[in-house]
């Protein structure tokens, strides 16, 4: 499932493992509304809001190629033009020129763990390829900079856990490679800092460890340790702080001392959760999958939602 803050302050949480209802959580009144429903049902796919307001869905479920659109004017949602690829576990990021670039994931035509990265045109409704990635990636992170080139980190590959990164630059449509991570990261969190700096952290359950890509100086550094394990999911504070999700309790990392410090416990474990930043500072996290069951194990999805308060 994914969740999109919207313009008008409310949360669009859309699809989930074999689900084709969205519903909006309005923070004003602390309330749950039907949010339309999909053409299709989605898990694990790209939710990326548009310039318009409107939020582009693509792939996921059963490694869809198919996008559509949600219209906060209307509550509805409409087919829009397919990807060439259906992938599940790709990223999507909208870009400055109001493109969007979907990187990766995993496609089930038998190609495996994809290098292929397409664009899509809100103007069109079509999706046109661009340059591939150096490596193979699904399960990565992806991070547009203040220079409108997209830092690309993690995942993985058949060869393992990747700790590689790479730069897309879209006014030629190529990557280029850039200094590799401390550490290899599956999954792990990305959250773009008030200073221009990247947090990346965490990892299937894999490291306390995190840190920062410096775009200034193409380099990585280690920045403290957190205090429990998580998944890929993070929410930039109002105050500059990052709230980390996923584990038993949740963690906050502060960029003016470098540290990390426990939330206390969560309600929920909640790893695989979607989470979004309402409106009154406090953070929405919703879903997930049912701990320690991972996603692929069979475990069960979670209607739970809770809200942090900073």
């Amino acid at each position: 499932m994914s969740a999109t803050t919207l313009g008008n302050g409310r949360v669009l949480v859309a699809g989930g493992s074999g689900v084709t209802t969205a519903e909006l959580y309005d923070a004003a009144t602390a309330t749950w509304l039907a949010g339309g429903t999909l053409n299709e049902s989605r898990g694990l796919h790209v939710a990326v809001r548009l310039a318009d307001g409107r939020v582009l869905v693509a792939g996921g479920g059963t490694y869809r190629a198919t996008a559509e659109l949600y219209d906060p004017a209307t509550n509805s949602w409409t087919p829009t033009g397919s990807m060439r690829v259906g992938r599940i576990e790709a990223t999507g990021t909208l870009l400055h020129d109001g493109r969007v670039l979907v990187v990766g994931g995993l496609a089930g035509d038998g190609t495996g763990v994809q290098a292929s990265a397409e664009l899509y045109d809100p103007a069109t409704g079509r999706w046109t390829p661009t340059g591939s990635l150096r490596d193979r990636r699904d399960g990565h992170s992806a991070t547009l900079l203040p220079d409108g080139t997209v830092l690309v980190a993690g995942g993985a590959n058949s060869s393992g856990w990747l700790q590689s990164a790479e730069l897309y630059d879209p006014a030629r449509g190529r990557w280029s490679r850039t200094r590799p991570m401390t550490t290899a990261r599956n999954h792990p969190s990305a959250t773009l800092l008030g200073n221009g700096r990247v947090l990346v952290a965490a990892g299937t359950a894999a490291t306390l460890s995190a840190e920062l890509y410096d775009p200034a100086s193409r380099t990585w550094t280690l920045t403290g340790r957190m205090t429990d394990y998580h998944g890929p999911t993070s929410v930039l504070l109002q105050d500059g702080r990052v709230l980390v999700v996923g584990g038993a309790t949740g963690d906050l990392y502060s960029p003016a001392t470098g540290t990390w410090t426990a939330t206390g416990p969560m309600v929920f474990p909640y790893p695989y959760a979607a989470a979004a930043l309402l409106p009154n500072g406090q953070a929405l996290v919703a879903g997930g999958y049912d701990s320690p069951c991972q996603k692929f194990g069979g475990c069960q999805p979670l209607a739970a939602a809770a809200l942090y308060t900073p």
